[in-house]
């Protein structure tokens, strides 16, 4: 008899409990994998936009770096050596032509003007008894009751005091000048420094400078041409690539520290053709009109210089 089946008495292996973890990620993968991948969106088509180029002449502004300047400094001196008394101006202001400036001590220069016109009047007197003693001694002299002597000496007399008389008045007119210059006056409209010397100062010709006065208007602005730059006008002007304004009359815009522009222009007054060796530049000096004293002298500005243009230009709108 043959023997029935056998039975294994070898029990199954135990599962892993990391069996249980692995499995189901397994078919997430495997589940993932069978999906199809969606294609992304088209890009639409770029926009594009046509310009038509052409050829025209094309205005040409060159910017420098510029300072500004008064065209006129005037040092305040005092004519007259003697005390200030009072500064009749605020410091830092504008003062108007014919303004007063300084009231120096006028006392004695009013009193030599006295003395100088009594002088004159002494010598006036003269001159009057000098004449009066001629027109005595002419008749006489022709009717030969007076020699001729006597006539020539009263004619000298006359010529004599009016020589003195005519000295006596230029004595006077000084006088006169000396006390009009103890009040010191602004000869022009601008803005006046900072006094030199303080009120009681004796002032004489060692310390006769009291203030200065800048005009505002017009106002100088300063700024160079390199000398490449100006080589390379030239050669641009020459070549017909580059065309400057009727006469060279250059309009000059100043445009402000923060960038704005300011409201008046001016023109290019002056070009230095000395070519400066320490700097290596040409100097050139505009005007611009400065009725509201908005630019000061010594102000750091930058000058556009128009008027140029570049004839049959490529533009591209």
């Amino acid at each position: 008899m043959h023997p029935g089946p056998v039975c294994s008495s070898v029990p199954l292996a135990r599962k892993s409990p990391w069996t249980a973890l692995v499995l189901p990620c397994l078919a997430m993968v495997a589940a993932g994998c069978s999906k199809q991948e969606t294609p992304p969106p088209a890009r639409p088509a770029p926009a594009v936009s046509v310009v038509t180029v052409e050829k025209r002449d094309v205005p040409v502004a060159f910017e420098f770096v510029a300072q500004t300047r008064s065209p006129r400094q005037v040092e305040i001196h005092a004519r007259v050596a003697g005390f200030l008394e009072r500064r009749a101006y605020t410091e830092g202001a504008a003062v108007r032509a014919g303004g007063l400036l300084f009231q120096m001590d006028a006392r004695s220069f009013e009193a030599q003007l006295r003395q100088a016109e009594a002088v004159l009047a002494r010598n006036e007197a003269s001159l009057a008894t000098a004449r009066a003693t001629l027109d005595r001694v002419r008749p006489l002299a022709e009717k030969n009751a007076l020699s001729r002597k006597d006539l020539d000496d009263a004619v000298g007399q006359v010529a004599a005091q009016s020589a003195t008389v005519e000295q006596s008045r230029a004595q006077v007119e000084a006088a006169r000048l000396d006390v009009s210059y103890t009040r010191v006056l602004s000869p022009v409209a601008g803005l006046a420094g900072a006094a030199v010397v303080a009120d009681g100062t004796y002032v004489n010709p060692q310390n006769s400078l009291l203030t200065t006065v800048s005009v505002l208007s017009p106002m100088r602005v300063l700024f160079s041409l390199s000398e490449n730059e100006a080589q390379r006008y030239r050669r641009e002007v020459a070549d017909g690539r580059l065309r400057p304004p009727p006469g060279r009359r250059y309009a000059v815009e100043v445009v402000l520290g923060d960038g704005t522009v300011f409201p008046y222009r001016g023109e290019i007054t002056f070009a230095n053709p000395s070519f400066n060796a320490k700097t290596g530049t040409f100097e050139v000096r505009a005007e611009v009109a400065n009725p509201d004293a908005v630019l000061r002298p010594n102000q750091f500005v930058r000058a556009r210089v128009h008027g140029a243009v570049r004839p049959g230009a490529v533009a591209i709108p």
